[in-house]
């Protein structure tokens, strides 16, 4: 009989160790948040697979054209700097800075915001992680980077 219950005891003992939070996604690797086929989906063109730009820091870039002429998205996680947490990173970039009229946005993760630098970005807080997306391309209006924008970070937020 102790031979039959052996399995479940020995599964019963390690599932505590076993934590769920360890299927998420390597917050260092921002490559892994999106697929090449989502990406393209957006924007609407074939891009190239995510490349590391830096630690937490992937971008997509259009596959037929290069340079300033081609589409792309960049992704940056934010990850803890010094004491601040990403939350804490998240936000200080809501704080007003003269010139720049920072915009909230309503049903993307906990708390977003579309902040107008050069070009737009959007900063999104979901839980106790945060993030920047920026998508740029020649011919893109400011409403559609905002548009593709929100659906990457929507496709972004379920595995954080």
């Amino acid at each position: 009989m102790l031979r039959q219950m052996l399995p479940v005891i020995t599964f019963a003992i390690l599932l505590p160790a076993f934590r769920v939070d360890s299927l998420a996604a390597d917050p260092d690797d921002a490559c892994v948040l999106l697929t090449q086929q989502q990406v393209s989906a957006i924007l609407g063109v074939s891009v190239q697979p995510g490349k590391p730009v830096s630690v937490r820091m992937c971008q997509w870039e259009q596959s037929d054209v290069s340079g300033p002429k081609s589409k792309r998205v960049l992704l940056t996680v934010f990850g803890k700097m010094g004491t601040l947490t990403p939350v804490d990173r998240f936000n200080t970039s809501k704080a007003p800075v003269s010139g720049i009229a920072k915009e909230p946005v309503s049903g993307v993760g906990d708390d977003a915001l579309f902040i107008p630098t050069v070009g737009l970005a959007l900063n999104v807080r979901s839980g106790s992680s945060a993030f920047q997306i920026r998508v740029s391309g020649p011919g893109l209006s400011h409403d559609q980077l905002k548009q593709m924008e929100i659906a990457l970070a929507k496709q972004v937020i379920p595995k954080l």
